[in-house]
């Protein structure tokens, strides 16, 4: 089984894998195309060969490198329930285009789409809050203005692809309460025991 939780920098994507993974027992999958090219653990060629290809303008490159990631961990980790630090979603967020929209439906034909998503919301003043307390220079403060926008558009994408999915407002929520939420849900439609 494989659930994903979505949504912008400084949200809480980490911290809700780290707990969701503690309490289903499930293995928290972050940035998979890591395992290929650092065995030994660092994150050293995959941050620098994931900043060559962010540094490309060319959407269909760089959601095939992403989408690349999905493939992999679907392999690597076949039989096994994960839990995702992003997925589809954010990969469509950064690189869906109209030129890019064919690699999505590959992508989806051959991997299909997590068995739920969770997309996790903070509005823009919570998020540039939550960024400046981790590192008040922090690069993924640009981003932040970027947060209605970039959830309409994965949203829309989750609609017009019919993914189950739902969208958790975060800005009023500690991660213990975010991941009851989410373990509730589960159990509603009937993907984990309570």
């Amino acid at each position: 089984m494989h659930i994903s939780i979505e949504g912008m920098d400084g949200v809480g994507k980490t911290t809700i894998c780290q707990l969701l993974s503690e309490r289903t027992g499930f293995e928290f999958i972050d940035k998979p195309l890591r395992f290929l090219f650092d065995p030994d653990g660092s994150y050293d060629e995959y941050i620098r060969i994931r900043d060559y290809v962010n540094s490309r303008e060319d959407r269909k490159f760089t959601s095939w490198f992403y989408g690349l990631g999905s493939l992999y961990m679907y392999d690597a980790f076949r039989g096994k329930n994960v839990i995702t630090d992003r997925h589809i979603l954010s990969n469509y967020l950064w690189s869906g285009t109209e030129e890019s929209g064919p690699v999505f439906d590959t992508l989806l034909g051959l991997i299909g789409f997590p068995d739920y998503t969770f997309i996790i919301y903070a509005d823009e003043e919570t998020v540039t809050e939550r960024l400046k307390s981790r590192d008040k220079n922090d690069s993924d403060l640009i981003k932040a203005r970027k947060t209605e926008s970039a959830y309409n558009k994965m949203e829309s994408f989750a609609k017009e692809k019919g993914m189950p999915y739902q969208r958790i407002d975060t800005s009023d929520m500690a991660p213990d309460a975010v991941c009851d939420m989410i373990i509730n849900k589960l159990i509603s439609e009937g993907l984990i025991h309570g």
